[in-house]
């Protein structure tokens, strides 16, 4: 994945490494953007996030919008 934006406090600078999830990232990602009417049940494509990968960095968001997203659990 390119470098893209980050907005968690936890990066600094607007360009962060993003890379693809996991398989167990899956669903703990469904769980973050549900609150989200455009990624409820059927509509959730994981392919459509990516992950930062900058250490300590638990941020997923959409590959197209940057402003979709949240942070996983602390344990992943």
């Amino acid at each position: 994945m390119g470098d893209v934006r980050c907005p968690n406090p936890t990066c600094r600078g607007p360009l962060r490494r993003f890379r693809d999830l996991t398989e167990e990232e899956v669903e703990a990602t469904r769980a973050v953007v549900e609150e989200y009417p455009s990624e409820r049940a059927e509509k959730f494509r994981p392919q459509a996030y990516h992950r930062c990968t900058t250490p300590g960095c638990r941020r997923v968001q959409r590959k197209d919008n940057w402003r979709v997203g949240g942070n996983l659990p602390e344990d992943l």
